[in-house]
């Protein structure tokens, strides 16, 4: 008799009628290939399901929950503490640089009237609490909704180097005198030119009581002659101005008091007084 390893077994019932049967080696590759396929699934459901799950747990984290790129942080709500970042070099804390087309960072709050600044910078040392740089026709904006709202306020009264204001208390600078300027209606006072009036040089006066002068603009000496007082006024010529005299104290019941240029003296006017006229008298001359 002669053993054989393998026995091959006898045809079923199914081959003889044209269907195959898979025998012991067909189950084993088999069983091996479908065990391979749901390894190889695996990643794909866990992937799909990644996202889901750590939306899920940073939920059940709330504060605790990791900053991920990308998505919303926290995954779900809000935090409810402040996140901090430290740094100990010299050198930024933090980047954030877009390399496409788009802004770099949005800072957004609900602060109140009173509450804290949206964004704050703050330098503990003597550096620059802030600085701005770009490449276009302006350096940024400041939009409020209130139009006439105050763009930013400062204790600071140093000079801004390069701030051109051009408006001040709303006007332009055009609406101011340079220092060196001249005013338009600088002629006029009250409405009138200056040569309807007179100047310091053409108003001259004397105050005259007991035949000596107690006041004056211009006037040098009195000198009583009989009924007239003549008064001369220095060097100035006032024999072609225009002369008012008045008495001092109580106005005069009888005769008035009288002026005119004293003949042979061009400086000097003669003021005429009743008999007996001992009051003092006002003298204007305007040249």
């Amino acid at each position: 008799m002669q053993l054989h390893r393998y026995k091959t077994p006898a045809a079923s019932t199914e081959e003889t009628r044209g269907t195959r049967v898979l025998g012991r080696g067909w189950r084993r590759a088999t069983i091996l290939t479908a065990t391979a396929l749901t390894v190889a699934a695996a990643p794909v459901a866990i992937a799909a399901g990644a996202h889901a799950n750590h939306d899920a747990h940073a939920a059940s984290l709330g504060d605790k929950a990791p900053l991920r790129g990308a998505i919303h942080n926290p995954a779900a709500g809000a935090f409810f503490r402040t996140t901090g970042i430290f740094a100990n070099f010299n050198s930024w804390t933090m980047r954030v640089q877009n390399v496409g087309s788009g802004g770099a960072a949005v800072f957004g709050c609900k602060a109140g009237s009173n509450g804290s600044a949206c964004l704050t910078a703050e330098n503990n040392n003597g550096g620059l609490a802030f600085s701005f740089a770009g490449n276009g026709s302006s350096g940024g904006k400041i939009l409020l909704t209130n139009s006439t709202a105050s763009p930013f306020t400062t204790n600071a009264h140093g000079e801004a180097t390069g701030l051109n204001a051009n408006y001040l208390q709303g006007k332009t600078a055009s609406d101011f005198l340079p220092a060196t300027g001249t005013a338009a209606n600088s002629t006029q006072l009250g409405g009138k030119p200056a040569t309807e009036y007179a100047t310091n040089g053409q108003l001259l006066y004397a105050d005259v009581a007991g035949g000596k002068i107690v006041n004056d603009r211009g006037a040098s000496t009195v000198t009583p002659s009989g009924e007239d007082f003549i008064v001369a006024f220095n060097a100035t010529d006032v024999s072609k101005c225009a002369y008012t005299v008045s008495p001092t104290g109580a106005a005069l019941t009888s005769e008035q008091l009288a002026v005119e240029p004293t003949a042979g003296h061009t400086n000097e006017v003669t003021v005429n007084v009743p008999k007996g006229f001992t009051a003092g008298f006002d003298l204007q001359v305007i040249c």
